[in-house]
């Protein structure tokens, strides 16, 4: 029995909106450590801690704490979307371009196991 090889995966487009406010295709940029991530973790940090109503100011502790709850709560949600990505039909290399890691390790991190 011959083995199929999987077909080529196509690289999906998104629209995004240019500095002139038009909307143009593009593809997702890879996961990366920037500004605007930079921003919304610290708007997240601080809407999460006064939500919990702590006194974190100042405190890394607290901070750390915050961080945790916030990672603990991407992950599930990472799971969450991989398998909603997989059910649209996303291949394992797509997941991996998007997750900015190998293919190998995103579906050994991701794969359901029975």
């Amino acid at each position: 029995m011959k083995a199929t090889l999987p077909l080529p995966t196509q690289a999906r487009t998104w629209t995004i909106i240019d500095p002139a406010g038009h909307p143009v295709p593009s593809e997702l940029r890879r996961p990366s450590v920037d500004e605007e991530t930079e921003a919304v973790l610290e708007q997240a940090v601080a809407s999460l801690g006064a939500l919990r109503g702590l006194e974190w100011l100042g405190d890394d502790g607290v901070v750390l704490h915050l961080l945790a709850s916030l990672i603990a709560q991407a992950e599930h949600l990472l799971g969450k979307a991989v398998t909603g990505a997989l059910d649209q039909d996303y291949a394992w290399a797509d997941l991996a371009r998007l997750l900015g890691t190998s293919e190998a390790d995103a579906h050994q991190r991701f794969m359901l196991r029975p």
